[in-house]
């Protein structure tokens, strides 16, 4: 004989999980929270926006996109990657200077603007057309040593104007910065897309755009050449099998220069690269920050929420089961006990 008691018991269960729901709940109301160790980064990013950083060699067909865009994909997923606790800042390079537009803030709390900071970036924002790239790498090791940051230097090492006949500058290495070279574009030439005043595509560079004289450079159309000169026109004029106009990662010379200036390198488009680098060449500090518990608390809490209506459906449905409807000898099925 069914009783009482029994249906108690049988409602017990659900009734057990909706008190422990109940209980997760408070305590994650309650905002709890433990210490742990983290180890943190100090990064300062700086993205090369010179003309050569707007060739399309990432993607294929119509997903086909610019090395600036990759490169904005690229930092944006490494500020993501950042544990809680550590710092992240912008800047931007062209002709031979590393500007800064964010000094490190604190990424979880700063994440949204600063990626908003990111996909805002342009090649418009650039204020020359050259493109000195250890001259620009020197500036932003002055930058970082004066921020106390490691550097995150985003280049397609593409020299504009071309490296002079008579050799480069070497790179400097402080011996005070740390940090990593990431090397935009593909191995293969691709050609420099170029705009008018107004910002509209109108073609892509050729050999005789690249100007010489007092100030080799990419320069508007008609420009000319002249003789080797030390000061005035230091890379001669440019031969026509000179591949000048167009561009491709550099990366032998980035690489080059990276040892140069004690700095790791690894490609643009590999993260798993990209993180080992930053493991092996920037530096971590150890921050003992609090962790919530509150997530934890909150996910019991469903977890026994949804296990107590599992539970209710299914005292609902072994009830129904051995209900007395199911008997046939009962009154209501049509048939009569003795």
């Amino acid at each position: 004989m069914r009783t009482a008691s029994t249906d108690r018991r049988q409602i017990d269960p659900a009734l057990w999980l909706l008190l422990g729901a109940l209980g997760f709940a408070l305590l994650a109301a309650l905002g709890l929270a433990t210490q742990e160790e983290r180890r943190v980064r100090n990064l300062f990013v700086v993205v090369d926006l010179t003309r050569s950083m707007t060739a399309r060699d990432y993607g294929k067909g119509a997903k086909v996109r610019s090395r600036l865009d990759e490169a904005k994909w690229v930092v944006t997923e490494i500020a993501r990657k950042l544990p809680c606790g550590s710092r992240i800042g912008l800047g931007l390079f062209t002709e031979r200077r590393s500007f800064p537009l964010i000094e490190p803030v604190e990424v979880c709390e700063n994440f949204p603007p600063f990626a908003d900071a990111v996909a805002a970036l342009n090649w418009r924002m650039a204020w020359e057309g050259d493109s000195r790239v250890v001259r620009g790498l020197s500036s932003a090791q002055e930058l970082v040593t004066r921020l106390g940051a490691d550097l995150v230097f985003v280049t397609d090492g593409h020299e504009a104007p071309p490296l002079p006949v008579a050799g480069r500058r070497r790179a400097e290495n402080p011996d005070r910065t740390a940090g990593v070279i990431l090397g935009a574009g593909g191995a293969k030439l691709v050609p420099i897309p170029k705009y008018d005043e107004s910002g509209r595509a109108i073609g892509f560079y050729s050999l005789p755009d690249i100007a010489a004289g007092a100030r080799v450079s990419i320069a508007t159309p008609g420009s000319t050449g002249g003789e080797y000169h030390p000061r005035n026109n230091p890379v001669g004029n440019l031969a026509a099998t000179s591949t000048e106009h167009l561009t491709q990662v550099r990366e032998g010379y980035l690489r080059e220069i990276a040892a140069e200036a004690g700095l790791g390198y690894a490609p643009l488009g590999d993260l798993p690269a990209i993180e080992a680098a930053l493991e092996s060449h920037t530096g971590t500090n150890v921050l003992k920050a609090p962790r919530s518990l509150s997530p934890v608390f909150a996910a019991a809490a469903l977890i026994f929420l949804i296990a107590a209506h599992g539970a209710n459906h299914l005292f609902v449905w072994r009830r129904a089961v051995a209900s007395p409807r199911g008997d046939r000898n009962h009154p209501r099925n049509g048939a009569f006990r003795r």
